[in-house]
């Protein structure tokens, strides 16, 4: 593989992860799973490329929802779609902290770890966005676990799909997919 095809190979799996996730979503009305982005991207992608990535698909489900579901436009909505912003940026670091700890480690091990990461550090930020916008800090744990289900099947679910793309389609990019140096 030459150097000069690998970001055009990244942009391709980057722009079809963000299509089956924003189809995905559209699909099932559900929240946009950025913890499993986050995974994904930075198992497939450098850091910053994850990071970008993991915003663009929050990004796109900030436009859907003020331009398609009519999201209030007040201060309150604004700082939940910046602080889940923030908390998806946070995941990302988080699980690519994570799989630089863990070469040689078999795939769903480092999913496994960097999903525990991710998690927690977009918990932690969403905590934090909860005492800013809202002035109280409330652990709701139906809530937590309604997030961490629904962002463990959409991993799963894109991990499945990443892995038959890249056995059946060549592609030189993907959760754990060797780069060059």
């Amino acid at each position: 593989m030459r150097a000069a095809s690998l970001p055009l190979r990244e942009t391709a799996w980057s722009a079809g992860l963000l299509g089956a996730v924003v189809l995905g979503c559209l699909a099932l009305s559900c929240l946009e799973p950025l913890v499993a982005v986050a995974v994904l991207a930075a198992g497939a992608l450098p850091p910053a490329r994850a990071v970008g990535l993991t915003l663009a698909v929050w990004l796109v489900g900030q436009a859907v929802g003020f331009g398609l579901h009519d999201f209030p436009v007040d201060r309150t909505t604004i700082g939940w779609g910046i602080g889940l912003g923030l908390a998806a940026a946070a995941s990302t670091l988080a699980a690519a902290a994570t799989l630089v700890r863990l070469p040689g480690r078999p795939s769903w091990f480092r999913a496994g770890l960097a999903f525990i990461a991710a998690f927690v550090a977009n918990q932690l930020v969403a905590l934090g966005v909860q005492q800013v916008v809202e002035g109280a800090c409330e652990i709701v744990p139906g809530v937590i676990s309604r997030i961490g289900l629904l962002n463990a099947a959409w991993l799963a679910v894109l991990l499945a799909a990443d892995a038959l793309a890249r056995r059946f389609l060549g592609s030189g990019t993907g959760f754990g997919a060797p780069r060059p140096a």
